[in-house]
């Protein structure tokens, strides 16, 4: 077998690769045998390699059964270090955790073992598995380096003193998509299996054996909670979900809102590999004590900035390792922010400058298409900015999809707008490659946007309407050099196929605070993140927001709006700039926080919470 495939890689290596089609909103960017390249005069720059140590899968397909417990081999002839284990016990609390065994066993060239029936027997079978003849262990993989790399979970069935593992989710149950009369439940198991949920007396079924799975859940009646049972093989899930009210009941409730978890200082649980899992899992639970009806999560979930498509994949999946527990009752709705960038890089040598563009083909291997394929949210968002004004072909696509990363939803009597500031976004050089500027909303979006406003301005059953970005329209601590603001530089704008929008970043601002503020009287606030730190900002017309020289009309507002900025969920703190607006600003805080939003009918308070310290930051009225 070893030959075979020895011979395959060769056969590789002589069979020319096909060249890849570049997407024409780009620009000095070509593809050849060789691979994507930047062009700079005679020069071509080609994209750095991935460099793929691992595949994403190989933590938890690679598990075989034997007399005496588990093998792995995570295929990764480089790793070693340390795999910590211990059960699971899905009865014994509403959020199974596994809980780690004393004692823990080495990982050598990739391989390592769990004996199960030598060390977690008797005293230790704290979940019956010796009786039942089946178990679900948890799993870390740590690095020699110290480096926690990945969670897992690894089922068994134990039979004629034979172990065998078999299929379990790695990821899920999540609740999704909830609305008053239906909801979808998703999750993803280590095999292909054909899988069912039952609610009350109803089953909900897989049609076909699949890895990923999405199952809705329809016919529902409004504001009842109800319970669920996964089932898988020899192995059943019990949790629960609340449908939404009828909309416009305005029954008093609550959401809470966050951003920014990428990895953390301090070690530990602070960097699950790309993510604040030790952050996060508080945010998740403190949200559920509250009583939190969902969690918007816009934008920088993860560390990002990778050429690696399997590194995004073990990264989304750390973060969404960090809140599963609570995910199985309540929705969490991710939002797309710069930090969710999936990257061709080209190094200069040169002027030893980094070009960073979109990963492409757009449709199935972009930032945007990764996003989507690790979430499921609604779908009711802009195609793309294919047919806008700067499309250079309109006779076919050019731009990455909106799908799952633009869209709205509404709970009750309030609607949440989900914007994308960092759609098609090249991180640096864009003005030789092409791209969308960090922060900027582009044409399409920005008609979906006022279509959107406009329709919930005259539903009945919306009071109150929430617009989420990741980046402040006016910064205060970490981007004021970009965000909306660039430091009051209106130059900065993106570039589509060489040819540089008409507007700037700041006339762009002020186009969006005009159709949020002024063309609606339902919006509240705007919800952002990407600076490390919590704020309020009170919004008038009063407040100085332009920079002192500047040449471009300039919107007058109607009445007072705020943002509320948490990107304090666990990444590295910014402490507050000097800003023209900053008298206008409330209680920076550089804690992490959890913001939480008290709806009751025409009423909106606002409490913030540290959710390592459960310390009250902050507290107000936003509508009374």
């Amino acid at each position: 077998m070893r030959q075979i495939l020895i011979w395959a890689y060769c056969l590789l290596l002589i069979i020319p690769l096909k060249a890849q089609e570049v997407p024409d909103v780009y620009s000095n960017i070509g593809s050849d045998e060789k691979g994507v390249f930047l062009q700079i005069s005679n020069q071509k720059i080609y994209a750095q390699p991935a460099d793929d140590y691992f595949r994403f899968t190989n933590f938890y397909t690679n598990i075989i059964g034997t007399e005496t417990g588990l093998e792995f081999n995570f295929r990764i002839p480089d790793l070693n270090g340390t795999l910590y284990y211990g059960f699971i016990n899905y009865e014994d609390g509403q959020y199974p955790q596994p809980v780690y065994f004393r004692e823990s066993t080495p990982i050598a060239n990739g391989k390592t073992n769990i004996p199960i029936a030598r060390k977690l027997s008797d005293r230790y079978d704290m979940i019956g598995w010796q009786k039942s003849g089946k178990g679900i262990l948890g799993y870390r993989i740590i690095t020699d380096k110290g480096m926690i790399l990945y969670d897992g979970k690894a089922a068994f069935i134990y039979k004629d003193k034979l172990f065998t593992a078999t299929p379990t989710a790695i990821e899920g149950p999540f609740v999704n998509k909830l609305t008053h009369k239906s909801c979808v439940i998703s999750f993803t198991t280590s095999q292909e299996v054909k899988a069912s949920i039952k609610v009350n007396d109803k089953t909900f079924r897989d049609k076909k054996a699949k890895l990923v799975h999405e199952i809705e859940i329809n016919n529902l009646e409004a504001g009842t909670r109800y319970k669920y049972k996964l089932s898988l093989g020899e192995f059943e899930f019990n949790y629960n979900f609340e449908t939404a009210p009828i909309p416009g009941s305005r029954k008093k409730f609550t959401f809470a809102y966050g951003s920014d978890s990428r990895s953390g200082q301090g070690g530990g649980e602070r960097d699950i590999f790309g993510t604040n899992a030790y952050i996060m899992k508080r945010i998740a639970s403190l949200s559920m004590a509250e009583g939190a009806k969902f969690v918007q999560f816009t934008g920088d979930l993860i560390d990002g900035y990778e050429v690696s498509r399997q590194r995004m994949n073990l990264q989304y999946a750390n973060w969404k390792h960090a809140v599963e527990a609570y995910w199985h009752y309540i929705p969490f709705i991710p939002g797309f922010g710069n930090h969710e960038a999936y990257n061709y890089i080209f190094h200069d040598t040169i002027r030893d400058f980094n070009y960073l563009i979109d990963h492409f083909p757009f449709a199935n291997d972009s930032g945007e298409s990764l996003f989507q394929d690790n979430f499921v949210l609604p779908e009711n968002g802009p195609r793309s900015e294919d047919n806008s004004q700067y499309d250079p072909d309109k006779s076919k696509d050019d731009f990455p999809s909106y799908k799952e990363s633009v869209f709205w939803y509404t709970y009750d009597n309030v609607a949440m707008v989900v914007l994308n500031s960092d759609y098609w976004y090249s991180p640096q050089g864009l003005s030789v490659v092409s791209g969308n500027l960090h922060a900027y909303i582009m044409d399409n979006q920005m008609k979906w946007l006022e279509r959107t406003l406009k329709r919930l301005e005259k539903d009945e059953n919306i009071d109150h309407v929430f617009v989420t970005v990741h980046t402040p329209f006016f910064p205060n601590g970490g981007h004021v050099k970009d965000d909306m603001w660039y430091n009051g530089d209106n130059r900065m704008r993106p570039t589509v196929n060489g040819k540089t929008y008409e507007e700037g970043i700041i006339e762009r601002r002020d186009k969006l605070l005009d159709i949020i503020v002024n063309k609606s009287t339902k919006t509240v606030a705007a919800l952002t993140g990407d600076e490390h730190n919590y704020n309020m900002l009170t919004i008038t017309e009063e407040m100085d927001r332009y920079p002192e020289i500047y040449n471009h009309k300039k919107v007058k507002l109607s009445r007072t709006f705020y943002q509320i900025n948490n990107g304090a969920a666990g990444a590295p703190y910014y402490a507050q700039e000097k800003t023209p607006w900053m008298k206008h600003l409330r209680n920076f805080s550089t804690q992490n926080a959890l913001v939480l939003i008290d709806v009751d009918g025409n009423k909106i308070k606002v409490r913030v919470k540290n959710p390592d310290t459960l310390e009250l930051i902050d507290e107000y009225d936003l509508r009374e």
